[in-house]
């Protein structure tokens, strides 16, 4: 529920002088859900927060021993933590987008149901972001099974999630091609559809092909780490 208050505490302000900045101009509801898909973003920061601590926390608190001590497969074990994250993650954008919503309607309740551009935009936004965020958990959660650190898996998902344009720029200057195979490059689908891909000879099916290898790669890297590692705690 904290995270859910957060969220709502940031909606509201962010609101607030969203209204402040537009009122009296020509400005729609739509034009105002299109804004705040930008504070998305915190909602992602959530979600990685639960994906780089939920299992390394079991590992710190020494829980991890009554969850393996279960006639239970530790496949099993890793996938219901996996799962969990990903039911985390679409509740608080649905909490988000509720909330964003809610609050559009109170300030620009005239132009609800005036469906510009901006209703695609959104959806689309929405759509793409949680996509990403889905991603983004995926590495926090496998930086977490493997270095059995909730720090470190946080710390090191947030470093190269908003520093992954200026490391995609340093690539590009440099001429190494072989940036478009790294996984910040391709996470952002938006770009194909409201800018423009990093490198050259990128598409949405070429992002698409290498999200699905890394996230492949990320399962199987976790459930055999997690599967044959000592647990020591």
């Amino acid at each position: 529920m904290g995270f859910l208050g957060i969220i709502l505490f940031i909606n509201s302000v962010a609101s607030f002088f969203v209204y402040m900045l537009f009122d009296g101009t020509q400005f729609f509801f739509w034009e105002f859900m299109r804004i705040r898909s930008n504070l998305h973003v915190f909602v992602q920061v959530f979600c990685l927060v639960i994906a780089g601590s939920i299992v390394s926390d079991e590992f710190s608190s020494g829980t991890i021993k009554l969850l393996l001590i279960r006639p239970v497969k530790r496949s099993t074990i890793l996938l219901s933590k996996f799962i969990t994250v990903i039911v985390w993650a679409p509740l608080l954008t649905t909490a988000h987008f509720l909330f964003s919503s809610v609050l559009g309607i109170l300030w620009f309740y005239d132009s609800f149901f005036e469906f510009t551009v901006d209703f695609f935009v959104v959806a689309g936004a929405y759509v793409l972001r949680f996509i990403e965020m889905v991603i983004i958990c995926s590495l926090a959660f496998t930086i977490s099974v493997v270095t059995r650190r909730s720090s470190l898996a946080i710390g090191l998902t947030i470093f190269l999630t908003f520093t992954s344009n200026t490391l995609m720029l340093l690539f590009d200057e440099r001429g190494m091609e072989g940036g478009k195979y790294w996984l910040m490059a391709n996470s952002d689908l938006q770009q194909y559809f409201f800018a423009t891909p990093p490198f050259g000879g990128m598409t949405f099916g070429f992002s698409v092909i290498v999200i699905g290898f890394y996230l492949a790669a990320f399962g199987l890297l976790s459930a055999f780490v997690f599967s044959k590692r000592d647990i020591v705690v």
